[in-house]
């Protein structure tokens, strides 16, 4: 399968992710999973103050109990017993529940939160940001991307699974063939088209750059750049023959 396709709505996907909106919805979901922690937590701590004065009680009978009777002591050493175990046992399942799901978030880290999305956006499309770097900013919020082109015909199916544990599901559809190549914007060409009759390949070179288009590879426009798509499109041209017009554009 055609790779480009996919990794577009990938970094569509993180782009959205990693935005001041996206942060901000994130912020209130765990804000609103903080206020059900401290519910459980709550509910917690009031079932093993139960579970502790049930024990309590539990105690004093056996203290109050006559020892010569030792068939009500053993039954009430019993009921002792079983409400520590309660008590044990509560305390660990607290202490677990804890332990896997305490998390806050300060003010200064939710400011912090918000700073940063806005500065991952910019530097993924900072000029400067080499691939690879692209790279290691997917892989601090993805754990992989799986892909099935199999199972429907004529789509992707990627399945994007996010450090935090969520997995988002996406489609996108098959290319066909040469629907993804290089081609130079439509919009630099139309503006091509504009300029042909009036100016020479170079000073339309000179307006494209300073608009700020690139070639179909990235490259800034030149005369022979300029030359090859007016040939192509049958447009007339303006100014003195520049040698290498006949270059294909690269």
């Amino acid at each position: 399968m055609t790779a480009r396709p996919v990794d577009a709505v990938v970094t569509q996907a993180f782009l959205e992710a990693v935005s001041p909106l996206g942060v901000e919805v994130a912020v209130r979901v765990l804000s609103h999973a903080e206020q059900q922690l401290q519910n459980l937590r709550h509910q917690w701590e009031l079932q093993l103050e139960q579970a502790r004065y049930e024990a309590r009680l539990a105690q004093r009978k056996y203290d109050a109990v006559d020892p010569d009777n030792r068939l009500v002591a053993a039954e009430l050493e019993r009921r002792w017993n079983a409400q520590l175990t309660r008590v044990a046992e509560l305390e660990q399942a607290y202490a677990k529940a804890e332990q896997e799901a305490s998390f806050t978030l300060t003010p200064e880290e939710r400011a912090a939160m918000q700073t940063l999305a806005g500065d991952l956006a910019a530097l993924w499309q900072a000029e400067t940001t080499t691939q690879a770097e692209r790279k290691q900013l997917l892989r601090l919020v993805i754990e992989s991307v799986q892909l099935d082109g199999v199972n429907r015909r004529g789509w992707i199916e990627i399945q994007i699974r996010w450090r935090s544990g969520v997995v988002t599901r996406l489609d996108v559809k098959r290319v066909q063939r040469g629907e993804w190549s290089l081609k130079t914007p439509a919009q630099a060409v139309a503006r091509i088209h504009e300029l042909a009759a009036d100016l020479s390949y170079a000073q339309i070179a000179e307006e494209l750059n300073a608009a700020g288009w690139r070639t179909a590879f990235g490259r800034p426009f030149t005369s022979q750049h300029v030359g090859y798509l007016c040939r192509r499109d049958g447009l007339g041209r303006k100014g003195p023959r520049v040698p290498g017009d006949a270059d294909q554009a690269r």
